[in-house]
Parts: structure tokens; C-alpha cells; sequence
């Protein structure tokens, strides 16, 4: 199982309904939501590109807003972890995490 750790951006929070719905995809198992992060739990991973969106909503206006970072790890083997970022305004552009 892996796990995708998506903090959110200083100010946002995410809209549950976007995130529940990931959970129809065929890889992922189930999902978590704080007002912090998001959760994607994940079956498998593949060599194939997997790609999800959600919505998040601002609710504290903050200045210099800096990118947060999204965590990929092995749920068994914590060690195997990937990291990238994401920054406001989100584009529907697919990026490889």
C-alpha cells in the first residue's frame, strides 16, 4: 500500500466531497481529510502515471503564500518516499509525483 501525504497550502482547506470522490478511481482505496492534509491511500503503484485532483478552497487569506509539499511513501517500507510541491493558483496540468 502507499500512501500520498498532500498538505494543504497555508490559508486552505480541502472540500471533502472532491476528496471522497477520489475514491471511486480504480487504484485508490480510500482517502482522509484534515484541515491540514489529505490522505490518498493507494493499492499498487506502477510504473504508469497516476494523476488525481481535488478541490481546495481559501479560508484565511495569507501573504506570501509559499508551495506545500506533497509526500509519497511506502506504507510498509517508509523508507521508499518521493516528494514534490504544488503552489496556488493549482493547474489542471498533469505533474508526476
Amino acid at each position: 500500500m502507499v500512501i500520498a501525504d498532500v498538505k494543504m497550502l497555508s490559508g486552505f482547506i480541502p472540500l471533502k466531497p472532491t476528496v471522497k470522490k477520489l475514491e471511486r478511481l480504480e487504484h485508490v482505496s480510500r482517502t482522509e481529510v484534515s484541515n491540514n492534509n489529505v490522505l490518498i491511500y493507494l493499492d499498487q503503484v506502477t510504473n504508469q502515471t497516476l494523476s488525481f485532483s481535488f478541490i481546495i478552497q481559501q479560508d484565511i487569506s495569507v501573504r506570501n503564500l509559499q508551495p506545500a509539499i506533497v509526500k509519497v511513501y511506502d506504507y510498509y517500507e517508509t523508507d521508499e518516499v518521493a516528494f514534490a510541491e504544488y503552489s496556488s493558483p493549482c493547474s489542471t496540468d498533469k505533474q508526476n509525483v
